[in-house]
């Protein structure tokens, strides 16, 4: 991190697959870290001289591995991003210099001020994801968005983001479609009221959707 000022973090999506990381803390904020971070395939490596039972029983699982000791500088080598859970502001600010001599991404839970990035607040509905962020200076306001995000997107989007990515494959990365053809096509996937379609017919799969509109097209 360098020290001129901060104009805003840039919105990112990451494969956590491709990085090793480690989390410095073994309490309540670390467990929830880990807990999110798991959720995308994350390798993940806990350090803390005390380890709560709820991390311990990941660890028990194969879920994650543990390093039971203090945290030192010597701890973050080999790792691509360092997550700091602990209340302890000291260890926080060490982190932060270790992580900005060796050149590795840092997240500081609760203190943008130190982070390197931050963490926004998602709705995901399958691959659909959606990400609300205050720029990590109202936290609580964006989880209230959320909410309200959450109520606008039901569930019901996860089947409709895979029709459209079923779409996709057998049409817009179709060669043998020409340009206008495919966007033609797609304007009418996304004219339709799917929400409505998808909870007032059961009965249909996704494909037999897909071909009605192909069928339009006199594609198959």
């Amino acid at each position: 991190m360098k020290n001129s000022k901060k104009v805003g973090f840039y919105p990112i999506l990451i494969n956590l697959q491709e990085f090793r990381c480690i989390v410095v803390g073994g309490g309540r904020i670390a467990h929830r870290k880990v807990l999110s971070l798991l959720k995308f395939g994350a390798d993940i490596t806990v350090i803390s001289p005390k380890i709560s039972k709820s991390i311990l029983e990941l660890a028990n699982n194969k879920s994650v591995k543990i390093i039971k000791k203090e945290y030192s500088e010597k701890a973050i080598d080999g790792f691509g991003i360092v997550f700091s859970a602990t209340d302890n502001p000291e260890i926080n600010r060490t982190v932060r210099k270790d992580c900005t001599k060796k050149g590795i991404l840092l997240n500081v839970v609760d203190d943008p001020d130190l982070c390197d990035f931050i963490l926004p607040a998602n709705v995901i509905r399958g691959d659909l994801t959606i990400s609300i962020s205050s720029q990590g200076k109202a936290p609580f306001f964006t989880k209230k968005m959320r909410h309200k995000v959450e109520r606008l997107i039901p569930p019901i989007y996860e089947d409709i983001i895979n029709m459209a990515a079923q779409l996709r494959k057998q049409v817009i990365l179709n060669k043998n479609v020409n340009p206008k053809t495919k966007t033609r096509i797609l304007k009418q996937f996304t004219s339709q009221n799917w929400e409505k379609i998808l909870m007032g017919n059961g009965r249909k799969s996704h494909q037999d959707h897909i071909e009605e509109i192909l069928n339009k097209f006199n594609l198959d």
